[in-house]
C-alpha cells in the first residue's frame, strides 16, 4: 500500500507544471554553479600545485559545488511537499483517505517516499554532472558518494518537515513559509555563537554542523543519526496529526 501511495504521489508531482518549472530552474542552477566552480578550479591550478597536498577536483567541487546545493534543496524540498496534504484538505478529497482502510502511517510514508523519490532524481542529476568528468579526470568516488549521501539525508529531513507542516493547514503557502522558516532557523544556528550561554547543545540542532563532514569525506554516525532522527520526528508528528484527525472526524 505504501508503494501504491508513493507512486500516486510521484505521478501527481510529475503531472504538475510547477514541478517541471522548479526542476528546470534547479537544472540551470546546477549547470551554472558547476561550470563556475570548474572554471575556478582550473584558474587555481598553479596555486594548488604549490601545496604539499593539493586538493583534487572531487574535493574542490564537493565543497564549492555540491555543498551550496544543500541549501537549495533545503528550500526546494518543502516546495515539493507543501501540497501533499494541503491539496487534499482544500479539494476535500482527504475524507476519502479517512474512510479507506489505509493507515495513517502508510499514508504519510507513502506521500513522503513519493516526494523524496522525485527529489532524489534531482540529486542524482547534480551529482551526475561531476561523475561525468570521470571520462576525463580521476574522480574520488567515495568522496562523491559521501557528498551525495549528505544531500539525500538533508533533503529527506527537509521533505519530512514540509510534509508535517502540510498536515497542519489547507493553505499550502502557510505550510511552505512555516517549514522554510524552521529549516532556515536551523541553518542559522550553525553560525550563531552560544559560547557564553549554558545552551551550547542547541548548536547540535544545526543542519550545517551535521552536514559539513559529508562533503569532506568524513561520515560520522552522529551526523547520520541526526538526520534520521529528525526525519523520523517530522514523519511521526505527521502520523499523529493524521491519526488524530481520523479519530476526531475532522
Amino acid at each position: 500500500m505504501i508503494a501504491t501511495i508513493a507512486g500516486l504521489e510521484s505521478r501527481r508531482l510529475f503531472r504538475s507544471a510547477h514541478t517541471w518549472v522548479m526542476a528546470a530552474l534547479l537544472a540551470a542552477l546546477f549547470g551554472f554553479l558547476f561550470l563556475k566552480q570548474l572554471e575556478s578550479f582550473l584558474s587555481l591550478q598553479s596555486a594548488l600545485a604549490a601545496q604539499d597536498h593539493p586538493i583534487g577536483l572531487t574535493g574542490f567541487m564537493s565543497v564549492r559545488y555540491l555543498e551550496p546545493l544543500a541549501l537549495a534543496f533545503t528550500l526546494v524540498a518543502p516546495l515539493f511537499a507543501m501540497r501533499s496534504f494541503s491539496d487534499e484538505y482544500r479539494q476535500q478529497t482527504f475524507a476519502l483517505w479517512q474512510s479507506s482502510p489505509v493507515s495513517a502511517s502508510s499514508l504519510v510514508l507513502g506521500k513522503f517516499i513519493g516526494i523524496f523519490a522525485a527529489l532524489t532524481l534531482l540529486i542524482l542529476l547534480c551529482a551526475g554532472m561531476l561523475l561525468i568528468m570521470k571520462a576525463f579526470v580521476d574522480i574520488d568516488l567515495p568522496l562523491l558518494l559521501s557528498a551525495t549521501l549528505g544531500l539525500m539525508l538533508c533533503t529527506a529531513t527537509c521533505t519530512a518537515c514540509g510534509v508535517y507542516f502540510s498536515t497542519l493547514t489547507q493553505h499550502s503557502l502557510i505550510a511552505i513559509v512555516a517549514s522554510i522558516a524552521l529549516l532556515l532557523f536551523s541553518w542559522l544556528l550553525g553560525s550563531a555563537n552560544f559560547a557564553s550561554l549554558p545552551i551550547q547543545f542547541i548548536r547540535e540542532l544545526s543542519i550545517p554542523n551535521h552536514l559539513r563532514g559529508f562533503f569532506q569525506g568524513y561520515i560520522q554516525t552522529r551526523d547520520i543519526a541526526f538526520f534520521l532522527l529528525a526525519t523520523g520526528l517530522f514523519l511521526g508528528l505527521s502520523i499523529i496529526k493524521i491519526d488524530s484527525m481520523r479519530h476526531t472526524g475532522q
